[in-house]
């Protein structure tokens, strides 16, 4: 790759103007807020570039990819910056070209029901511009309030309620993007039907910016759910977890989310935010389910499903939320978790996935595991199970540096790895591959698939300027 050079500041600044490009010594952004576009939330690479673009438009982020390409110059597309496994940072003096100034809404289609917006936008302010409407985007996650829609795109985000609504690439009907050579394509959009060939806008679904930059999308809505219930449970084992859900498909009530967390992340959350005690006694495991409450008959099958695992022992205390309050303040206790032990320690993360019939061994495996190589280190455990995903957290103690702690934890992750290999899950089940974990894409994916996908990223990306690094 080019080095960035002088020249290249002064002809993006002509290409876009002034007011688009930033550098790391003109003083208009403070050297902190100027490095923040640089990184995500994992804590392992510092970020190091010279030049910082903003566009407002596809057109801008053609040309600057066009300059980039002709160039040789490197790219990190820049979000929300809320991801976990480094692919967003900038460490090799890229250009960053952030999309947090195209937050608009492009066009909405009433009789379809879609959103066209730019991929900058909250993904909160979607979820409000949806209701707005009359609508309703059912992709939420703890992070909406700051990750941007085209970076949700660009990981495949799932989020709290896959186990009802599916992943984000189940949302998407149309996507814009600019390749990496600065080639502008527009996927679908406008209808919902078109078998023409090859569906390409699935490629950049999950792509990670390494074949291109995601500028616009048409998302699909649908109608909001009529009134939620939240059900907070005390569980004394992990087995009886995955009982309660297997017992949640013997009643026919839409279940939305089925989430869960250890007592040691209950204790954090409610150190950071300040929250009470769910129950007077505590418990080894919580799980959180979500329901639809939408005639008067579904009050009586919630009950009858509470009353059931009650029955058959597989919870020692549980609570009904009684309001829209009670439902955020137990949704706290879940969605609460990363930050509250990212803004406070060093954390190593694994996000992953696993078949539910595989995951009690699985967790018995990985807790023998964490036993002998992590001793005297705390484990945060949390998740999705209602999809199989589970998020796995090593804290760092206080008396190891941060290099060695991820040192630590680099030279136990393949026998992690391997563990998720037999029991045939996936070494990342919504955060990425980015730069933590491309060392380890063979234990998920087979040597011919790896080659399938760097062909891919060759069409598209045939200098190799996009998010470099990253994946492979």
């Amino acid at each position: 790759m080019t080095t960035v050079t002088d020249n290249a500041k002064e002809d993006l600044i002509r290409l876009l103007g002034k007011e688009k490009v930033f550098t790391r010594d003109d003083g208009k952004l403070d050297l902190g807020t100027f490095d923040s576009y640089g990184t995500d939330r994992t804590k392992v690479y510092k970020p190091n570039y010279q030049i910082l673009i903003l566009p407002e438009t596809t057109e801008d982020v053609a040309k600057a990819v066009d300059y980039a390409y002709q160039n040789g110059i490197a790219i990190v597309p820049s979000g929300g910056r809320t991801g976990y496994a480094g692919g967003a940072v900038a460490k090799d003096s890229e250009i960053v070209i952030s999309l947090s100034k195209m937050n608009k809404i492009v066009d909405f289609d009433p009789f379809l029901g879609t959103l066209h917006v730019q991929a900058g936008m909250i993904t909160k302010e979607l979820h409000a511009q949806a209701e707005e409407r009359g609508f309703y985007f059912p992709v939420d996650f703890a992070a909406t309030g700051s990750s941007h829609i085209g970076g949700n795109i660009a990981t495949n985000a799932g989020g709290v309620r896959v186990v009802h609504y599916g992943l984000i690439r189940d949302w998407i009907l149309g996507l814009t993007v600019v390749t990496g050579k600065g080639e502008v394509l527009r996927f679908n959009g406008e209808i919902l039907k078109n078998n023409t060939g090859y569906d390409l806008k699935h490629l950049f679904i999950g792509s990670e910016g390494t074949l291109g930059i995601i500028t616009e999308a048409v998302v699909k809505l649908t109608k909001p759910p009529k009134d939620i219930r939240v059900v907070f449970l005390a569980v004394p084992e992990y087995k009886n977890i995955l009982e309660i859900f297997k017992e949640t498909h013997n009643f026919s009530l839409p279940l939305l989310a089925f989430e869960f967390l250890t007592d040691y992340c209950l204790n954090k959350v409610k150190e950071h935010l300040g929250v009470s005690d769910p129950f007077p006694a505590p418990s080894e495991y919580y799980v959180l389910m979500e329901y639809e409450i939408s005639e008067e008959s579904d009050e009586e099958k919630l009950f009858a499903i509470l009353e059931s695992i009650t029955e058959k022992e597989l919870i020692t205390d549980g609570s009904i939320a009684q309001n829209t309050r009670q439902n955020q303040t137990f949704w706290k206790y879940r969605e609460g978790i990363s930050e509250s032990l990212s803004l406070a320690y060093t954390v190593h993360k694994n996000d992953i996935s696993l078949p539910l019939r595989n995951m009690e061994a699985f967790l018995s495996d990985m807790q023998s595991l964490l036993s002998s190589k992590y001793q005297g280190f705390e484990i945060a455990l949390f998740g999705h199970i209602g999809d199989g995903n589970l998020h796995l957290n090593i804290v760092k103690p206080k008396e190891l540096s941060d290099s060695d702690f991820f040192q630590r934890c680099k030279q136990v992750d393949p026998e992690m790895f391997q563990l998720i290999q037999k029991h045939k899950g996936s070494i990342s089940a919504e955060h990425g591959i980015g730069l933590l974990k491309k060392d380890y894409l063979g234990f998920s994916r087979s040597q011919t698939e790896i080659d399938s996908m760097r062909a891919i990223k060759a069409v598209f990306d045939p200098k190799g300027i996009m998010n470099p690094g990253k994946v492979f």
